[in-house]
């Protein structure tokens, strides 16, 4: 006799096999002594009823949840919807449709400024995007057993734990980036960077000091402070009053937008009298092709961070991953 409902349920197997619910349970849920005739007998019974544990059972037998978290952390920053939401928007799709292939679930989890996080989803694993410099969310995931991918990079001490990182080239791409500026035309690229620090902006701006050291080139650093509107920024970074420059490289495609919209009032032709770069998604380099762009994957880093994040819940070492980046201008898609 089955369930009402049409489901088959612990009792209808427990029925069929001719023993108890809970001998069902322990053989499903690998609990106790069961012999093995009578282990055999429920799992074909199961096997020919079609019977699937449910989730919970599933928890007990493997000691996980299969729930993944991508930590929110900078929903309450002015530049939130602008700047972060939509690489994060690509992070959560990419590690969604990986986690799905693998068994696993992937949620959104608010993280405080404390690091102080929602734990009622009891994650497995959690990816943190740009940790800051030693991240109490690190921190504390670790020190509860979640296993922890830092997309973007650990700044500051590497802690101690199950922790492996995800992070794009930028070392590698900025460079590049600066030298295609150069071919055409430009002589002093400025920096524009947002308030925050982490791996990625360090990165970035180390390897653009490092090419202005090699060029001769004096730096024009502009960091925009915390509150203000990128395109306040733009329009102090081109007023000339932190130095004369002929392009800007931005930390991202706000930056970007920002530092179009403010040339445009200055009456800054581009690329005639002001070349503009910036760091973002592939899609984005089609809407302005006076630009160039380090073009950026944040789906494929998602997946990428699930991948490792899964490895190290299921007891495997794997190693840092370092993903390449490409530079796209109108030139290269002509």
């Amino acid at each position: 006799m089955t369930s009402t409902s049409g489901k088959i349920t612990i009792r209808d197997v427990a029925a069929a096999a001719g023993v108890s619910p809970a001998t069902v349970s322990l053989v499903y849920n690998d609990k106790g002594e069961v012999a093995a005739a009578t282990r055999e007998r429920v799992l074909q019974a199961g096997r020919r009823m079609g019977y699937q544990p449910g989730w919970i059972s599933k928890v007990f037998r493997s000691g996980r949840t299969n729930i993944l978290g991508i930590a929110v952390q900078h929903g309450t920053t002015s530049a939130w919807e602008r700047t972060y939401l939509p690489y994060y928007r690509g992070i959560i799709a990419g590690a969604a449709l990986e986690a799905l292939d693998h068994g696993y679930t992937v949620t959104a989890v608010r993280v405080a400024a404390d690091g102080s996080f929602d734990d009622r989803f009891s994650l497995d694993g959690m990816v943190i995007v740009d940790p800051r410099r030693d991240d109490p969310a690190v921190t504390l995931a670790l020190s509860q057993g979640i296993a922890v991918i830092a997309e973007g990079g650990c700044l500051g001490d590497q802690p101690e734990g199950r922790i492996r990182s995800v992070r794009a080239d930028v070392e590698t791409g900025v460079p590049l980036v600066l030298d295609e500026l150069r071919e055409k035309g430009a002589r002093r690229p400025a920096f524009f960077r947002g308030p925050s620090d982490d791996l990625y902006t360090e990165l970035s701006l180390h390897a653009y000091r490092t090419w202005c050291t090699a060029h001769a080139v004096d730096p024009i650093e502009y960091s925009l402070p915390e509150d203000h509107r990128p395109i306040d920024g733009a329009r102090q970074l081109l007023s000339g009053d932190l130095g004369e420059l002929d392009a800007v490289y931005c930390l991202n495609n706000t930056y970007g937008s920002a530092t179009v919209a403010a040339a445009a009032e200055l009456g800054l032709g581009i690329p005639d009298r002001l070349h503009v770069a910036a760091a973002a998604e592939a899609h984005e380099a089609a809407v302005d092709p006076r630009l160039v762009y380090l073009a950026l994957d944040p789906v494929e880093s998602g997946a990428t961070c699930v991948r490792l994040l899964i490895d190290l819940i299921e007891g495997r070492s794997p190693a840092d991953q370092l993903l390449p980046v490409r530079v796209l201008n109108a030139r290269a898609s002509a």
